[in-house]
């Protein structure tokens, strides 16, 4: 078990003991120039790497993994390789109505997925941007199809983000100490750790947000390749996310205008590069007809999107509070330190309000890679507010990181959803943190998958409800089911030999998976496995269920030799 309040306070002394050797007379504050981004980085492998491939793959990390393994054996992304498939899992934009057609013909389901958008004619998925795919085909060619193969060019990228962060904000705010609390603040955020760690874009995404902010620093400063430096950031950005890149490049090229450092022309000129380059594959992936199904509406959507930023982004109190203090000392601030601070502060306003008008749901994936952002304004807020007494910046970067009480007057006018735990002095997500990275409880993907890799035949056919993607990642079986019910009633090929379904979901189709089971006599196989909704799922809503708590989930094994 972990003892999270001895880790907490261990994170406390070290953030202290940084940031208070940063007030230290010049030879002192030498030093610490070289030894504080150690420091910095030592925190983030830890907290980034440590535990990394305790627990298995979940179903959205999954879909990455798969179809970057196929990227390596195709060369392109295939969400149907001829045995398994691979869809959006979105289960409001199924078509209930159509699912009998599709549940017992493969070749009726792939051309279902293709006329509703998934992928292309050959099952080339073009749902994201292959970038991640890449990413992690990177990892998986390197270490094999394993867990840390898939997970770590991700880590990596989470512990890339620190570094660029901390350079970022010292080179173009001039403060060691708002350095060192940018990247101390974005590694207390618990979220964004569970996130980076994840085998999915989000550690991409922030990465990209620091080099685009980064890359338009230095162009607007007339750098040396700087428009060049810009572009390229942009354009990686949107290979790995093009659904958050936008409102981030609005609010850039506006500033850039507004700023009047270049002519029209020449922003224009740098506009126009970056759209020719990013063109074609718009075009390919078909932007132009890619907005989601969305659940509720937008007024819900903002308010839960709100809610999340407020909570785990950047507190709209320490947004407010920067701007005013921006406003106030604008004349006084060097220009590059306070148009960075500006398009941080209008990149997380813009998502604020892009979020809820384009992603199908209010998840915190859509926002939490926004992280860094947060942690600058939050850091520059202290650190300009206390002027000579850095303590005071420490000080309150700690209530920032420890405590939710800078979060909580927005929770009057959006309340709380059912979800929300914290205490009155600690965030709730912190002993969360400590659990997910130094602790280890039942994972029941893990568990299924090697009970059924010492258990089943290659040849085996798996019939389960959700969370079949691991299994298409770890095994080499033919699996049916899923959020499409793919191949859940094929009668073309042998019967399914094991039968995984999980109680707790939902959003699947289950009149399809009860009629199939009903259809041979099953004995459980006696393996205890938590029936939980998801496996190692980063969201906050995720968290509340405790797994040694719940039931076991069925898993069988047919026996009536059929």
């Amino acid at each position: 078990m972990v003892d999270y309040n001895k880790a907490v306070a261990a994170v406390r002394v070290l953030c202290s003991t940084v940031v208070t050797r940063l007030v230290q007379p010049p030879a002192a504050r030498n030093r610490w120039e070289s030894l504080t981004p150690v420091i910095v980085a030592g925190l983030a492998a830890l907290l980034l790497f440590w535990g990394l491939s305790d627990k298995y793959l979940w179903q959205d990390e999954a879909a990455t993994a798969v179809l970057a393994a196929r990227m390596l054996k195709f060369g392109r992304p295939l969400a149907y390789d001829g045995v398994n498939l691979v869809t959006i899992d979105h289960f409001a934009a199924e078509d209930e109505a159509t699912i009998d057609l599709r549940t017992g013909n493969p070749r009726a389901a792939v051309d279902y997925y293709i006329r509703r958008g998934d992928y292309k004619p050959d099952t080339t998925w073009k749902w994201q941007p292959w970038g991640q795919f890449v990413a992690a085909a990177a990892g998986i060619a390197a270490l094999g199809k394993t867990t840390l193969g898939a997970r770590l060019p991700f880590a990596l990228s989470g512990f890339a983000t620190v570094m660029v962060l901390f350079r970022l904000v010292r080179k173009y705010c001039g403060s060691l100490p708002m350095a060192a609390l940018a990247a101390l603040l974005l590694l207390s955020n618990a979220y964004w750790i569970l996130h980076t760690r994840q085998c999915r874009y989000y550690s991409l995404s922030s990465l990209s947000l620091v080099l685009v902010l980064f890359g338009y620093a230095r162009w607007q400063s007339r750098s040396r390749f700087g428009a060049t430096a810009f572009v390229a950031a942009a354009w990686c950005w949107f290979q790995v996310d093009y659904g958050t890149v936008w409102p981030v490049l609005a609010v850039l090229f506006l500033d850039a205008l507004l700023a009047r450092r270049h002519n029209l022309w020449r922003t224009a000129a740098v506009g126009a590069a970056l759209a020719a380059t990013i063109a074609p594959f718009v075009f390919y992936y078909e932007l132009w007809g890619r907005l989601s199904v969305q659940a509720g509406d937008w007024n819900d959507r903002f308010t839960d999107s709100l809610f999340n930023m407020n909570e785990y982004v950047a507190p709209v109190l320490v947004v407010l509070a920067a701007v005013a203090l921006l406003v106030w000392r604008w004349k006084r601030l060097p220009e590059a330190e306070r148009r960075l601070v500006a398009v941080a502060c209008g990149a997380l306003l813009a998502l604020a309000l892009w979020i809820p008008s384009a992603a199908p749901e209010a998840f915190l994936r859509y926002a939490i890679i926004a992280a860094p952002a947060g942690a600058l304004v939050a850091a520059w807020l202290l650190v300009r507010a206390a002027g000579r007494h850095v303590s005071l910046a420490a000080v309150g970067a700690a209530a920032l990181a420890l405590t939710p009480w800078a979060s909580l007057p927005l929770h009057a006018v959006v309340p709380p959803p059912d979800w929300y735990t914290s205490g009155p002095f600690l965030r709730g997500e912190l002993p969360i943190l400590c659990g997910e990275v130094f602790g280890h409880r039942a994972d029941p993907n893990r568990l299924v998958a090697e009970w059924l890799r010492r258990n089943a035949a290659a040849s085996d056919e798996i019939l389960i409800n959700y969370e079949d993607l691991p299994l298409v990642y770890y095994l080499p079986n033919p699996i049916r089911g899923g959020i499409a019910a793919f191949r859940a009633e094929d009668d073309a090929k042998s019967a399914p030999r094991f039968l995984v379904l999980r109680k707790s979901v939902g959003f699947v189709h289950w009149p399809v998976f009860l009629r199939e089971a009903g259809r041979y006599h099953w004995v459980p196989v006696g393996l205890k496995a938590p029936d939980v909704m998801w496996g190692n799922n980063p969201d906050p809503m995720a968290q509340g269920e405790d797994f040694s708590k719940a039931p076991d989930l069925v898993i069988a094994r047919r026996v009536d030799g059929r």
